[in-house]
């Protein structure tokens, strides 16, 4: 072939080539004359046809790997919502619909083929206590008060047990306005979270509910059977004096063993009252408090003044043991760290609230000594007052300690039905 004939000949196969892919793609319904003629002919508007053909050619491959591309990026989405356990919900505002995805029915315990999700089931699936709270803070996000929309609630399952989600959602689409039209997000189950956060935040609670238990026991232990043997011990001793009539030596031995008995029965008593006073559970907290100030004034020889127990009314066990605890570790800090010689508490029911007050006229205390001032400061047990004021929050209480130069006040406020601390 003569070098004048290459052009044709390549042109030939290069129609055939094309016109091959043209056909594939069903852009030709018949093949055109191919005779050298035919080509020659019409070459010119072959070679426009040529690369309209190829120029189709790379738009559909280009097609063909963005399709592939976005096929791969759908896999992973759906491989990353499945690892995570994270159900989709879609929101469309123009219509009021929601969407949602088959990992959504699978956290609610249904089949996905069986689940149809809408926004009556959603509402109705929701907590009662929740509705206004995820209502608020949705309608929030949507009205731009909130920078974003993040909300935990509970949903009922197919089992008709509540179970705890974080929904997150963004916007996706908005109108010519700016006002949203779609918005996309997700739930994640964090149930299993919320319990275990809930049951630490009881932990303290369930720890001092069983402390208080031990010590009941122990007081219940002190006083029925230690106590009532040493009172047998001393009426015992007494009826061996009243016998043995004017001995002098014997009856002598006799009065030291009864001054003895007598010692440890006041301990015994003193001991179940630090404890657990018995008339706490019996007849309630004033008369405990009676019976700890009088205790405390012929121990301490110091003036332990009561006041406003004579109106309470019975109170929940929890409520009273609390109120109990706070004014015995405040009298008792007063007494031993504080050398005051008198102290005065007061207790009385306002607004649904029962207010505790010990004021005593000790040293006081510097809350942050340094130097010098730390050790000639008054020692306040840091354990004891952190106690104090632990229990004080368990029952949705608050405690104020106002330490100064002339005294400590130690001031409290329990809400007569006993809830969790805000």
């Amino acid at each position: 072939m003569n070098i004048e004939s290459r052009p044709m000949g390549l042109l030939c196969a290069l129609s055939v080539v094309l016109l091959s892919m043209a056909s594939a793609q069903g852009l030709l319904v018949a093949w055109p004359d191919l005779s050298p003629v035919g080509l020659a002919g019409g070459a010119s508007a072959f070679s426009v046809g040529a690369a309209m053909l190829w120029s189709r050619h790379i738009a559909v491959r280009r097609q063909a790997l963005q399709a592939g591309r976005l096929s791969d990026s759908e896999a992973c989405l759906r491989l990353a919502m499945k690892v995570t356990g994270l159900g989709l919900w879609d929101y469309r505002a123009d219509s009021e619909t929601v969407g949602s995805n088959e990992q959504t029915a699978r956290l609610l315990g249904h089949a996905p083929e069986a689940f149809r999700e809408t926004r009556t089931a959603f509402v109705a699936r929701l907590h009662p206590d929740d509705r206004a709270r995820m209502r608020a803070a949705f309608r929030d996000y949507l009205q731009g008060a909130r920078d974003e929309y993040v909300c935990e609630f509970r949903m009922r399952t197919r089992e008709g047990l509540y179970r705890w989600f974080r929904s997150t959602g963004e916007v996706m689409s908005r109108d010519a306005q700016g006002q949203p039209l779609r918005v996309v997000g997700t739930y994640l189950d964090i149930h299993d979270q919320v319990e275990a956060l809930r049951a630490q935040a009881e932990l303290p609670a369930r720890l001092l509910d069983a402390q208080e238990t031990e010590r009941r026991l122990l007081a219940r232990e002190l006083h029925d059977e230690i106590g009532q043997q040493l009172t047998a011990a001393r009426l015992s001793l007494h009826a061996l004096g009243t016998a043995l009539g004017d001995a002098p030596a014997p009856l002598a031995r006799v009065r030291d063993v009864m001054s003895i008995v007598e010692g440890l029965i006041a301990r015994v008593r003193g001991r179940v009252i630090d404890l657990r006073p018995p008339l706490l559970d019996d007849l309630g907290l004033g008369p405990a408090l009676e019976e700890y100030c009088r205790q405390q004034e012929e121990r301490s020889q110091v003036c332990v003044l009561l006041d406003g127990v004579q109106a309470l009314p019975r109170l929940s066990a929890q409520v009273e043991c609390v109120a109990f605890r706070v004014v015995q570790e405040a009298v008792n800090n007063a007494l031993k760290h504080g050398g005051a010689d008198e102290v005065q508490v007061s207790l009385g029911v306002r607004d649904e609230v029962l207010e505790v007050t010990v004021q005593d006229n000790g040293r006081g205390f510097d809350p942050r000594p340094t130097g010098a001032r730390a050790q000639a400061a008054r020692v306040v047990p840091g354990v004891g007052l952190a106690v104090m004021r632990e229990r004080v929050q368990l029952v949705g209480g608050r405690l104020d300690v106002s330490p100064g130069q002339a005294g400590v006040r130690v001031h409290a406020q329990l809400p007569l039905v006993a809830g969790e601390a805000g």
